[in-house]
């Protein structure tokens, strides 16, 4: 035992004590005849010295021995891939490690027994059934990592087949006790074929050529051709034979494909199966491509050429794939004639300075029916020649009325640029901020005065009025709008030779390209390769905008939400591989269940998203790889100075299991001023002392 004195002798201290020899001194030499008193003197000065002691806070330290008994752990393996090894099966399997389980714990009561797979389990936690979705033995390394204080050695019976975490060699070369491991099952891995990746572009144009590169991994002792083929819905357009070589290895094969149809084209990659296959689930996939069009057709229907027509040709031109039917009024005809109008196809439809008269009630029929069978969107800028009552024959099918509101109609207007649209996200940011700048925009004459009704939005104000200059909208699936100013040239020579000289052309391409619908909602073009997918198995999402979202692609940012039937909600970060011009993310699937996802790409003024909805089921990924790795568990034992054993000599591991003790040597210490030792040894004195008073008579 050791004393120390956490509290050095000071100038009090001392003062304190040559005091209290002084006094002492004095008391003696004053009733040195008083025998009885003596004792009494004798008893002060001991609670004196022990206070003195106390001052100097002394701490006793002494050490302590102390057994306990060590124990072995022991982990077995519980994944879906143990129950598919050809030399046992999944019910002698679970009765032969729980027999290993009692026989250890008779040979040491303390032994403690764990399955796992991606988790570690005591086995009264879990029923044993071969159900885990993955093997993560890093788990095990941690968890004998963490009790290796209280363990002998520990023992992992396994087929080493990680599928899911990383090895600790670093961790295991650092554990003092030994690891054995017992190998299951067979070194050459089942036969297994599965389609591990599909690159394709997610939105392509009517008769572009496109790529389609298959990637197959192939597991087991495999040298046999397997066909590839590819589907667009039930018909098969395409077919690859490729030699397979097995061991894990990957074989490619690229289709060359010019899509036709529009819209989301359907495809089907699938292989054909070998014979023993443990898992044929991973032989087919599905993709999903959207084609676009080629060409989209705009009809400009012009009553009378004007100022406006020149500048409205010129942008409609400019606006990618797009091909411009220019239809001119000349008395009663059309140039060329409105036959091919009515006869053709046409994606938007543009009146500009008409009609110069009321149209006739045939007429509207006829255009109706276009309309609705063609699925057309509608524009109509009002010229300098039409009138209130002849362009009133054409509210109804912009949904729009004649505005009840008046103001002097004969001067040129001031107008501003309004951001409570829903669809005003289209319009360039170029615009919001020219609101700011006085007099950028000049006076517009107002032609027509107009209400919107449901579902119309206006754009562009007058200045001072509800009076719109610009309004836009969709109604049962036709989208329209109205420029009510005949001066639109005004604006498109203003900005010409200003330093915003693009506003009017951002103005119709933006505008045009939302009612042609190759942008907006629908201008993000990504693709989840698959409907399911099963846990642990890596999730390869790949997209595409139509264009840019903004000009500088590194302002953009782009993520993707997944939400769960039970609001988990997790957040992938969107990359840009500039290699294929596309963005893609990468992350492994988590628990079952139905998750609802959005994707979304934003810069400081946009943002486009795309949205739906994927299947993670339970786990068959291991069965991609039913072997026995034995290389992983000999490192392991090796690392730890254990030693590697096959399934069958198992009961050999017995004779290592044994009883031990560990004994340790504890320093404890005590602080005699925080104990409570002190002061009961003080009140016992005091109560001395007090008993002799009473026996002498002094109290």
């Amino acid at each position: 035992m050791t004393i120390q004195f956490l509290q050095q002798a000071d100038g009090f201290f001392w003062s304190l004590l040559i005091a209290a020899i002084l006094t002492l001194f004095w008391i003696i030499s004053a009733i040195r005849e008083e025998h009885k008193l003596l004792i009494l003197i004798s008893i002060r000065i001991c609670v004196f010295a022990i206070l003195l002691f106390l001052l100097l806070q002394p701490k006793l330290s002494w050490i302590d021995h102390y057994e306990f008994p060590l124990r072995w752990n022991i982990y077995a393996d519980r994944s879906v891939s143990m129950g598919y090894h050809q030399s046992l099966s999944s019910d002698s399997y679970i009765e032969s490690v729980n027999s290993f389980f009692s026989e250890a714990e008779i040979k040491d009561s303390e032994t403690q027994n764990y399955y796992f797979d991606h988790k570690i389990y005591k086995p009264d936690e879990t029923t044993v059934v071969l159900s885990g979705e993955a093997t993560d033995l890093g788990k095990v390394i941690d968890h004998i990592d963490e009790t290796e204080s209280a363990l002998n050695g520990a023992i992992i019976i396994t087929d080493g087949q990680i599928t899911k975490g990383e090895q600790k060699q670093s961790k295991l070369k650092h554990l003092s006790i030994p690891i054995f491991t017992v190998g299951v099952g067979d070194t050459i891995p089942l036969v297994d074929v599965a389609i591990q990746l599909i690159e394709a572009p997610t939105v392509v144009i009517k008769g572009e050529e496109m790529d389609v590169n298959v990637t197959l991994a192939s597991h087991g002792r495999i040298n046999d051709r397997v066909n590839i083929l590819l589907y667009r819905g039930k018909k098969l357009i395409g077919s690859k034979n490729v030699q397979l070589h097995g061991d894990g290895s990957l074989t490619n094969a690229r289709f060359k494909v010019t899509p036709q149809l529009l819209g989301e084209n359907d495809y089907f990659i699938k292989t054909s199966v070998l014979a023993d296959e443990i898992n044929i689930n991973n032989n087919s996939q599905r993709f999903l491509v959207t084609v676009l069009k080629d060409r989209y057709k705009v009809a400009l229907i012009t009553g009378s050429p004007n100022f406006n027509t020149g500048p409205l040709k010129k942008i409609i031109k400019e606006i990618p794939r797009v091909e411009l039917d220019h239809f001119v009024q000349q008395g009663e005809k059309f140039i060329p004639s409105i036959n091919e109008f009515w006869s053709n196809s046409h994606e938007l439809i543009v009146f500009e300075n008409f009609p110069l008269s009321p149209i006739s009630k045939r007429w509207k029929q006829i255009l109706a029916k276009k309309i609705v069978s063609q699925s057309s969107s509608l524009f109509m800028f009002a010229g300098p020649n039409t009138n209130k009552k002849s362009i009133e024959s054409l509210y109804p099918f912009f949904h729009v009325q004649s505005s009840q509101d008046t103001f002097d109609d004969s001067k040129h207007k001031q107008w501003i640029w309004s951001s409570e649209s829903g669809i005003f996200h289209q319009i360039s940011s170029e615009m919001i901020t020219a609101n700011v700048e006085a007099d950028l925009f000049p006076p517009l004459y107002p032609k027509i005065m107009i209400d919107p009704e449901d579902n119309i939005s206006g754009l562009a104000y007058y200045e001072n009025s509800t009076i719109p200059l610009l309004v836009s909208g969709e109604v049962d699936g036709l989208r329209s709008g109205v420029w009510t100013s005949s001066d639109f040239s005004t604006l498109y020579y203003k900005m010409t030779e200003s330093d915003h000289h693009n506003i009017s052309i951002l103005l119709l391409h933006n505008l045009f390209s939302w009612l042609l619908r190759t942008s907006g909602e629908n201008e993000l073009y990504f693709r989840i390769n698959k409907d399911i997918y099963q846990q642990g198995e890596e999730i390869h999402i790949v997209g595409s905008p139509y264009g840019q979202i903004g000009k500088d692609l590194s302002s953009i940012t782009g993520y993707i939400s997944l939400k769960s039937k039970n609001n988990s909600l997790a957040t992938y970060e969107l990359l840009f591989n500039p290699m294929n011009e596309q963005w893609e993310t990468k992350f492994l699937a988590g628990k079952p269940g139905l998750y609802n996802y959005e994707i979304i790409l934003q810069d400081k003024n946009n943002q486009s998203i795309q949205s739906g909805s994927f299947i993670i089921d339970e786990s068959q990924i291991e069965l991609n790889q039913v072997s026995l790795n034995k290389t992983i568990l000999q490192s392991i034992s090796s690392l730890t100075n254990g030693k590697y054993i096959p399934w069958e000599s198992r009961a050999e591991l017995l004779n290592n299991i044994y009883t031990n003790h560990k004994q340790e040597m504890l320093i404890k210490s005590a602080r005699l001023t925080e104990n409570i030792s002190a002061i009961i040894i003080l009140i016992l004195i005091l109560s001395i002392e007090w008993y002799i008073r009473r026996l002498i008579g002094l109290t």
